[in-house]
């Protein structure tokens, strides 16, 4: 049966000038050997398409061994058993071969994945190596056994820091590095990881006790009037081009919900194909942003009052930047801004404790909502920068200071 021309246009937009640059400043060592690159960009603006499609066979193209992991494919998994899958499939890939770059080694059964030895484990045995081998001997066997740099790529990068084993599973994979571009006869290693959230990822960079202290942080950049024009004309509408631009750009550049927008557009011209589409696609599109803060800000206010209370405290830390911190969650004066912030809104006689147990067990009822992100150390934040942004356009949000 023959394809319609629609089934056969490519599905996906390929920025392949990006990858390449990307790629040789990963790759570059004019300047000593990288700590690896980060790529931080909002979420659902097309960052991990962009790798999957762009990045990760501009790397392949250039014929390196390159193993992507996904942490937030499945949030509930421990990240660190996402880095130990990934591993272990490339591993199952080059079977033979690993096998007998670790003849030096004793027979291996198990391969440790965490700092100093210790953490994760998973079942090796299938592949005939040892026991008690480190992350760094299976990557170095890896590496040796296709006769390849190894490019590991970790999508949703901050996800690490949620659990203790996912923090020591990067800093085995910093050992793995250092140990794979310092030995001689290695032929390397780089690391790149992405994050939805810059504040998150730059703990991963800026932090001296974290694994990859130092390295560089990029500001990934948006999607923009290229591809526009290349949506606009998959659409076959006939828009202004740089109106469209400008609806993108107020939708945050984010592909589905200008998508989304461009689908209601073509509907509403075919049932009245007189209507301007330019201004159609205007007001859908800001019709949608509109609809989803108030569905956000209508969810926010049905949450239990020291919930509600605790979000917009979190929020408005966050607004202050990553230089102002005010005091922690359970200290003397957060409880007197839940306090007041819990009067205004309910009367002085609100009844709702402010202290610690009440405190923990509204932040781990956000956290399971997906409103806030914990990392391992205790540390809370407001889970998506959209949300930031709508809570800081709600009056009741700076309403106590």
């Amino acid at each position: 049966m023959s394809q319609s021309p629609e089934s056969t246009q490519e599905q996906f937009f390929h920025r392949p000038e990006l990858a390449a640059a990307l790629a040789d400043q990963a790759l570059d060592t004019s300047l000593g050997s990288s700590g690896g690159m980060f790529l931080a960009a909002p979420r659902r603006t097309g960052k991990s398409t962009f790798v999957r499609q762009d990045l990760v066979p501009e790397f392949e193209r250039r014929n390196l061994n390159v193993i992507y992991v996904d942490l937030w494919i499945d949030k509930t998994v421990n990240p660190a058993i996402h880095i130990a899958s990934a591993i272990r499939t490339e591993l199952a890939r080059e079977d033979g071969a690993v096998a007998n770059a670790l003849k030096k080694l004793s027979k291996l059964s198990r391969l440790t994945v965490g700092a100093w030895g210790h953490g994760l484990s998973f079942d090796l045995s299938q592949l005939n190596l040892s026991k008690d081998a480190t992350l760094a001997d299976a990557l170095k066997a890896l590496s040796k056994a296709s006769q390849k740099k190894l490019i590991l790529v970790i999508d949703e990068a901050q996800h690490a820091l949620t659990t203790d084993e996912g923090i020591n599973a990067l800093f085995s994979l910093k050992a793995a590095r250092d140990s794979l571009n310092t030995d001689q006869g290695q032929y390397g290693m780089q690391l790149i990881a992405t994050g939805s959230n810059r504040d998150k990822l730059a703990t991963l960079v800026n932090g001296r006790e974290q694994a990859f202290y130092g390295a560089d942080m990029v500001q990934f950049p948006t999607l923009g009037k290229d591809y526009v024009q290349w949506l606009v004309g998959r659409s076959k509408l006939h828009l202004d081009n740089d109106l469209a631009t400008d609806v993108f750009q107020s939708l945050g550049s984010r592909p589905e919900p200008f998508r989304k927008a461009l689908s209601q557009t073509r509907l509403q011209l075919a049932l009245n194909p007189a209507q301007d589409s330019d201004a159609m696609l205007a007001s859908l599109a800001a019709k949608g942003v509109r609809d989803s803060r108030t569905d956000f800000l209508n969810t926010v206010a049905s949450l239990p009052p020291l919930q509600s209370a605790l979000l917009r405290e979190l929020a408005a830390d966050s607004l202050l930047g990553p230089d102002v911190r005010r005091p922690g969650l359970f200290s003397a004066a957060m409880k007197a801004r839940l306090l007041a912030r819990l009067a205004d809104e309910m009367g002085a006689d609100h009844g709702v404790s402010v202290e610690t147990p009440s405190v923990q067990n509204a932040l781990d009822k956000l956290r399971e909502a997906n409103f806030l992100w914990r990392s391992q150390r205790g540390s809370y934040s407001v889970e998506d920068e959209q949300f930031l942004e709508w809570l800081a356009q709600d009056k009741d949000l700076n309403g106590i200071q």
